[in-house]
């Protein structure tokens, strides 16, 4: 009875404490807070597995946040923090190593980063599970990061005077990253930073053809989730390396379908200004408020407009007007527009205006229209 009664005040008073933790770091009360968790840290000692397991998830939550704010906190802390958790807590052991090498990496300890990845990698204890074993993954995937971060440096630091075991040193982490960095891209998955360091390495060593089969794979491979930036990643691929425009058409057509409010459809609508599927991209684009005071795609607009109505297309302007209508001129064209246009961007308001007029002439017969528009916008 006495035992149990010990452990329940035990109980009530890291209850408290933890109460205690939070209501300091609420009021941003950090060094206050950081005194009650050393206090707090005792619970690391109970017996029950569960409670204690909790406990160590806690204080690595919680510890981890009062150090980046803690005015007089120092690496040599988070180091010692990380450290006590993965010995305490075996559960949380992977993941934990995972961020610690993210810390170091923030703090440009590289090295000491890659070396926290490499010994998180051969760590086993027990039977592994679903969560860890996606852990693990991870971890074996940014170890090949660092080896591609650890090449680049190498690269940017090597010159053509040094010595070939420069070279080869740079050559090796090449090596061991691209091993790394294919095995995992292979895999079906969202991989976008390591795709792109794959590729850049590919790039250097003149390896066009097997970058361009990486980066086709990664954005048509059905097994892959839909991923915009995958056709991204393509099309700048391509244009880097001057492909003919009806490819570089070609990957953004799918991209504008999956993101039509994306910013290269300001280069689609270039690519397509001869053709008739350029007007709606623009269009669409403007639907969107994010672009509604950009003064490029404003000018891409009018450029489509003035390009159709030489070809005689200006019923195709009129079908796309009548769609929209109603919600631009509440979007684009109140008087509120103007005023605040007229103070930030003149040459934003000259170009809205010169758009309306050409709006208006498919008003008919609601001249009011282009009326209203010119005045709000020229005077």
């Amino acid at each position: 009875t006495v035992q149990v009664s010990i452990k329940s005040g035990f109980h009530e008073s890291s209850r408290l404490c933890l109460k205690a933790i939070r209501d300091a770091m609420l009021h941003h009360h950090w060094q206050e807070a950081a005194q009650y968790l050393s206090a707090y840290s005792q619970t690391l000692e109970d017996t029950t597995v569960n409670k204690q397991s909790l406990a160590c998830e806690i204080i690595w939550r919680l510890g981890t946040e009062i150090l980046q704010h803690h005015p007089n906190s120092r690496l040599e802390d988070f180091n010692a923090l990380y450290e006590q958790m993965k010995n305490s807590g075996v559960k949380n052991y992977a993941k934990i190593c995972l961020e610690h090498s993210f810390h170091l990496l923030l703090n440009g300890h590289i090295y000491d980063a890659k070396r926290q990845l490499s010994v998180a990698a051969s760590w086993r204890y027990g039977k592994q599970s679903v969560p860890q074993s996606l852990d693990l993954k991870l971890i074996h995937a940014y170890c090949g990061f660092l080896d591609y971060v650890i090449w680049h440096m190498k690269k940017s630091s090597v010159s053509e005077a040094e010595d070939n075991s420069s070279n080869r040193e740079m050559h090796s982490y090449f090596r061991q990253a691209s091993v790394t960095l294919q095995e995992i891209i292979a895999q079906p998955g969202v991989w976008d930073p390591f795709v792109l360091s794959y590729v850049d390495m590919l790039e250097f060593y003149n390896d066009q053809e097997e970058a361009l089969k990486v980066l086709q794979n990664y954005a048509y491979n059905k097994d892959y989730p839909s991923n915009p930036n995958a056709h991204v990643y393509l099309y700048q691929f391509l244009k880097r390396h001057e492909a003919p425009p009806a490819k570089l058409i070609s990957i953004l057509k799918v991209l504008h379908h999956l993101v039509p409010s994306h910013e290269l459809m300001q280069e689609y609508c270039y690519l397509l200004v001869n053709s008739e599927e350029s007007l709606p991209v623009v269009f669409n684009l403007l639907d969107y408020p994010s672009w509604k005071n950009d003064l490029d795609t404003w000018n891409c607009l009018l450029t489509v407009m003035t390009v159709f109505k030489r070809k005689g297309l200006q019923h195709l302007i009129a079908n796309e007007w009548k769609q929209r209508k109603d919600f631009w001129l509440t979007m684009h064209y109140r008087a509120y527009h103007g005023r605040k246009d007229s103070e930030l961007n003149r040459e934003l308001l000259l170009v809205k205006a010169k758009v309306a007029k050409l709006l208006g002439e498919h008003g008919k017969p609601d001249h009011f229209f282009t009326y209203k528009l010119l005045i709000i916008f020229i005077f």
